[in-house]
């Protein structure tokens, strides 16, 4: 495995709220990445936003940075450390690789070695032309539609929108996606109950 970790993730973005998940090697990082896209918080999204490395142990103590997100992932997946790199190719960030171990521990490769890894991933998406269609973004324009459904529904702002699909997918303990999914089948319906 890459960095010799147990799993990894590349998830590409222009902003924290458009970002999209490339690929994911297991369940694990796959539902990691979902519950970050759902709390709103998490080591790849700092990573992203910051332009910098994040790390984080997931346990039973909640993490003062991300405490809805430790939680959830607790839950989720149990004990795991989890890595997250900010892709720089030529000094701009365009995504993330994120890794993690199983457990508490260290990736066997340095600091400096992993984030020559997440510059060369985003050197490599750069010269992908399939990203820059936008039939690529996949579940991430689902969530971008059902946003604009809930928009529609409701009568509020657009990050409003995503608030309540993520809050939804978090009370429900189901993915982001899948909530768009619903929505968009018009099997879910914010305006019923008010």
């Amino acid at each position: 495995m890459i960095l010799g970790a147990d799993g990894a993730a590349v998830t590409a973005a222009k902003t924290t709220a458009d970002r999209m998940t490339c690929c994911t090697t297991d369940a694990v990082i796959a539902r990691l990445e979902d519950l970050q896209d759902v709390t709103g918080e998490g080591p790849c999204l700092d990573a992203f936003r910051y332009g910098t490395y994040f790390t984080l142990t997931v346990d039973e103590t909640p993490d003062t940075r991300w405490p809805e997100f430790t939680r959830a992932a607790v839950d989720a997946v149990g004990r795991v450390t989890i890595f997250s790199f900010p892709m720089r190719p030529g000094g701009r960030t365009l995504g993330v690789v994120s890794a993690y171990l199983v457990g508490e521990g260290q990736l066997p490769e340095p600091t400096g070695a992993a984030q020559l890894v997440a510059d060369v991933v985003g050197a490599a998406l750069l010269r992908d032309p399939a990203l820059s269609t936008a039939g690529a973004l996949g579940s991430r324009d689902e969530v971008s539609l059902a946003s604009g459904m809930v928009v529609a529904q409701l009568h509020v702002p657009p990050d409003d929108a995503l608030a309540i699909l993520r809050a939804h997918a978090y009370a429900t303990n189901t993915t982001l996606a899948a909530t768009a999914r619903r929505v968009l089948n018009r099997e879910l319906d914010f305006r019923e109950g008010l």
